[in-house]
C-alpha cells in the first residue's frame, strides 16, 4: 500500500472492530418478514439483506446512493471529451458513427483513442501544464522562457514517455512547441548547471520562483508535484514544543538558530516545514534570479536591515546531508530528480491531476480539489505497471464507467 493510501487508512484494530461489528449484526425483529428462505429485509446498517432465512447469514447489500442513479451516455461523454482534449466538439462524423454503432462503448473508446493521437491535444498539454506549474512567457529582458518547463512535460505526456523524465531527463529539458504546426522541438537548457534534471534545474523555473533562500522554488515542487504544502514529512511519534506539537521525523536541531531561528516555537513550530525544507533548498540556492547555475550560493537571507548572500550554516547544521526526504540523502540535481521520480507521493499527485483534469475538478493544493485515495488507487497501481505513463492512464479514466455516466 501506498504512502497516501497509508496516510489515509483506518488503524487495523479499529478496521477490524469496525468490519467483526457489521458482520455480526442482525437486522431487528420489526423489520424482519418471517422466516422465509427468500426475505429481503432492511439491516440496522441501511443496506438490503438478501436470502439467508430472515437475515441470518444473508449477504449484506450497501444502501443506494445518488451515484446509482446515474446512466451510460456515450454521447454525452465524448462530448465533453472533446472539448477538454481538443478544444473543439466532435465531428458530425464522429456523431453519427457513434450513435449508429452496434456496440457503442467500443466505438466510443476508438474515438477516445483517435482524441489523445489528434495533434490538437499536444496544444492541450501545453496549455494544461502552464496552469498546472503556475508559468508560461517567453524570454525577454534577459529572462529565460517560462515555457520550457510546461512543453517538457507536455512532451512526455504527448510522446508516451515515462513520466518520471520530467524529473530525470539529462537532456532536451527546454524544448520549443509551435502552436501553429502543433510540434515540439529540441532544446537544451544551457543555465550551466553541472547536472540537468528534468524540471527541477530548468532556468526558466528557477527565475520565477527566485526568491530568500531559495524556499519558493521548493514550494513549487512540493505544490506542483507532491499535491499538498508544507509539511511534507510527519513522525510517528511526535513531541509538544511550546504550544503545539514537534511532529517531523528529522531531529529538531537539525535547523539552525541563527541568522534566522528555525527552532522557534513561540508562535509556530517552524522546524516541523523547515527540517524538510532546509534539507532541498540548498540544491536550489545556487541558480540566481536569471536561473543560471553559479559555483556559490545565489540567493539571500533576510536579515534586517541589510540581506546577506545565504550560506549552507544558515540552511542546517554542520554534517548535515542535503536530502529529499529524511533517510533519502540527495548531494546532487541527478539523485534529486531520481528521488522525487521515485516517491510514490509524486506518482499518486500525477495521477489525482489527471483525474481532476478529467472531471473539470480545480486544483489539488490552492482550490483544496483533493480526490479521496481509493477513488484513484486502481489507476496508482496502472500508473506503477504501465512504465509511468500518465496518458494512458488519462485514457483508462476517460474510459471508466464513471466519466461516461451522468
Amino acid at each position: 500500500m501506498n504512502k497516501i493510501l497509508r496516510k489515509y487508512s483506518l488503524p487495523v484494530g479499529l478496521f477490524a472492530a469496525i468490519s467483526f461489528a457489521s458482520c455480526d449484526r442482525q437486522p431487528s425483529d420489526n423489520l424482519t418478514s418471517g422466516g422465509s428462505s427468500n426475505t429481503t429485509t432492511s439491516g440496522t446498517g441501511g443496506g438490503l439483506v438478501v436470502g439467508g432465512g430472515g437475515g441470518n447469514g444473508g449477504t449484506v447489500q450497501p444502501p443506494k446512493t445518488i451515484l446509482d442513479e446515474r446512466v451510460k451516455d456515450y454521447n454525452e461523454a465524448l462530448r465533453t471529451a472533446s472539448l477538454k482534449l481538443v478544444r473543439d466538439l466532435p465531428t458530425l462524423e464522429q456523431i453519427k458513427a457513434l450513435q449508429q454503432a452496434s456496440n457503442k462503448k467500443v466505438a466510443y473508446e476508438e474515438a477516445i483513442d483517435e482524441l489523445l493521437a489528434d495533434p490538437r491535444f499536444a496544444a492541450r498539454l501545453v496549455k494544461y501544464w502552464k496552469d498546472v506549474m503556475r508559468q508560461a512567457g517567453g524570454a525577454n529582458n534577459g529572462k529565460p522562457s517560462r515555457d520550457t518547463a510546461p512543453n517538457f512535460a507536455a512532451r512526455v505526456m504527448w510522446e508516451d514517455q515515462p513520466f518520471t523524465n520530467v524529473f530525470t531527463a539529462a537532456g532536451n529539458n527546454c524544448p520549443s512547441f509551435d502552436g501553429n504546426t502543433t510540434t515540439f522541438a529540441d532544446g537544451e537548457c544551457n543555465n550551466a548547471a553541472p547536472q540537468q534534471a528534468g524540471v527541477l534545474t530548468n532556468p526558466g523555473t528557477m527565475s520565477q520562483f527566485y526568491g530568500n533562500m531559495a524556499f519558493r522554488r521548493v514550494r513549487w515542487v512540493q505544490e506542483v508535484f507532491v499535491c499538498t504544502k508544507f509539511p511534507a514529512e510527519y513522525s510517528e511519534t511526535p513531541v509538544q514544543m511550546g504550544a503545539a506539537d514537534y511532529m517531523s521525523p528529522w531531529e529538531f536541531e537539525t535547523v539552525v538558530t541563527s541568522p534566522i531561528n528555525f527552532q522557534d516555537t513561540s508562535s509556530v513550530i517552524c522546524a516541523n516545514c523547515h527540517t524538510t525544507m532546509n534539507h532541498i533548498a540548498p540544491l536550489f540556492g545556487r541558480f540566481d534570479a536569471n536561473g543560471q547555475f553559479q559555483n556559490d550560493f545565489a540567493v539571500m537571507t533576510p536579515i534586517a536591515p541589510d540581506p546577506v548572500t545565504t550560506q549552507l550554516n544558515h540552511w542546517l547544521r554542520d554534517g548535515e546531508q542535503l536530502s529529499w526526504r529524511k533517510g533519502e540523502p540527495t548531494p546532487d540535481y541527478a539523485a534529486l530528480g531520481q528521488a522525487v521520480a521515485s516517491d510514490p507521493d509524486v506518482h499518486e499527485c500525477a495521477v489525482a491531476r489527471m483525474w481532476n483534469w478529467a472531471f473539470s475538478k480545480e486544483d489539488i493544493v490552492t482550490d483544496l480539489a483533493t480526490v479521496p485515495p481509493e477513488v484513484i488507487e486502481q489507476y496508482v497501481v496502472e500508473f506503477i505497471t504501465n512504465g509511468y505513463n500518465l496518458k494512458d492512464v488519462l485514457r483508462s479514466i476517460l474510459k471508466s464507467d464513471d466519466f461516461v455516466s451522468f
